[in-house]
């Protein structure tokens, strides 16, 4: 893994990391339709977008990972890394996974691309189908590991506390747009199902 080979700690504009390791911005994926992005989707591309600005002014280019498969033609994280590019985000620096289907599996193959002794050169600037899949990857245990972690507002909650549940220390960024009720009562139902697996996991031996 070539994210983490000094002890040394720096601040950036994207949280605490390594010497020599490069901050990482998660995007979160959401809605795509006949390829065109949801205004979710687009308002959390655009937080991404400015907080790789912010640490580019300062001299440091963090790697963006845009997260989600998807049902629809196109990819979620192919349209974010499109959407990208149009925000001036150079190509090198994004990864596309675009495997993942649900929040925990954005974070499970994060952490497994992370991880993975070909990071970065094996997803960075690639297309997702000439980057290894994600899911036939090993999973390894994070400790510790910062992650600058973009969605809505009301998805966050259950966002960060799967992410600090498989090792991650994540700083959050929300996307603010207009959200439905129905939307806010699905994420809490999502979250509190989620809690219930995490307890059933943890209390079920071996």
């Amino acid at each position: 893994m070539s994210t983490g080979s000094s002890p040394t700690r720096r601040t950036t504009p994207c949280g605490r990391v390594r010497t020599r390791t490069r901050p990482i911005i998660a995007v979160l994926g959401s809605t795509v339709r006949d390829g065109v992005a949801s205004p979710a989707l687009r308002s959390r591309v655009a937080a991404a977008a400015a907080q790789w600005r912010s640490a580019a002014a300062h001299g440091i280019e963090p790697y963006v990972f845009c997260l989600g498969g998807g049902d629809g033609s196109e990819p979620e994280a192919r349209v974010m890394a499109s959407l990208l590019e149009q925000h001036g985000i150079p190509r090198s620096v994004l990864i596309e996974e675009a495997r993942s289907g649900t929040t925990e599996e954005n974070l499970l193959h994060l952490r497994a691309i992370l991880t993975d002794p070909g990071f970065p050169d094996a997803w960075a600037g690639r297309p997702f189908e000439q980057a290894p899949n994600p899911a036939s990857l090993a999973q390894y245990s994070l400790e510790g590991v910062p992650v600058t972690i973009v969605t809505s507002s009301y998805h966050l909650p259950r966002a960060l506390l799967m992410a600090r549940t498989l090792g991650f220390v994540p700083r959050a960024v929300a996307a603010h747009h207009p959200t439905s009720p129905r939307a806010v009562l699905r994420e809490i139902g999502a979250l509190i199902l989620w809690g219930g697996r995490a307890m059933r996991r943890r209390l079920t031996p071996g």
